[in-house]
């Protein structure tokens, strides 16, 4: 079952700080790598950063939402 409140806040919280330290080292490597030319590596870490950074700024809709928004952009065409 996939229910959005059955969701552990805390370990959310924890796993989003964790996603941002990765986030940031990786940008430091990315860094170093740049500056000496290894462009397969720096490839990677871009590649790793953005999944970390995506990870870590997570944003997600409360339930109900989403359909409040369609509902807004359905009477918004309608005028």
């Amino acid at each position: 079952m996939n229910d959005p409140y059955s969701k552990n806040p805390v370990k959310d919280a924890k796993d989003q700080e964790l996603a941002q330290y990765i986030a940031d080292m990786l940008l430091e490597l990315r860094k170093m790598a740049k500056a000496a030319g290894l462009n397969t590596l720096l490839g990677l870490l871009e590649i790793s950063f953005c999944e970390a950074f995506s990870i870590a700024n997570k944003v997600e809709i409360p339930p109900g939402e989403l359909e409040k928004l369609r509902r807004l952009a359905r009477e918004a065409g309608e005028v």
